[in-house]
């Protein structure tokens, strides 16, 4: 073996300890950065797809006709057919707390 071979191979058995705790810290260090990628990755495909399929913003003097649309077409006007003019018209609750 030539000197430098020598010489190397000293060195890396007399700080063997400080080499494998640097090359530990490199594969951490690598393996988080792949691992933050592909979760960044992940995260944008799945954001943009949400974002994708959310309903978008309806202005406000349709919105009564789009929220009973959708409350029509849920099926939840038989099962709660209650409607502004019905909250109006119950007094009972205030007829209560007079009485007490």
């Amino acid at each position: 073996m030539s000197q430098n071979k020598v010489d190397r191979r000293k060195y890396e058995k007399k700080h063997r300890a400080e080499l494998m705790r640097k090359e530990k810290a490199k594969k951490a260090a690598a393996i988080t950065l792949v691992v933050v990628v592909i979760c960044g990755i992940l995260a944008g495909t799945v954001g943009y797809q949400i974002y994708r399929v959310m309903p978008k913003y309806v202005k406000a003097d349709k919105l009564e006709s789009v929220v009973e649309k959708t409350w029509s077409d849920s099926g939840y006007e038989g099962i709660l057919p209650a409607t502004a003019t019905d909250a109006e018209e119950d007094t009972s609750d205030e007829d209560t707390l007079k009485s007490e």
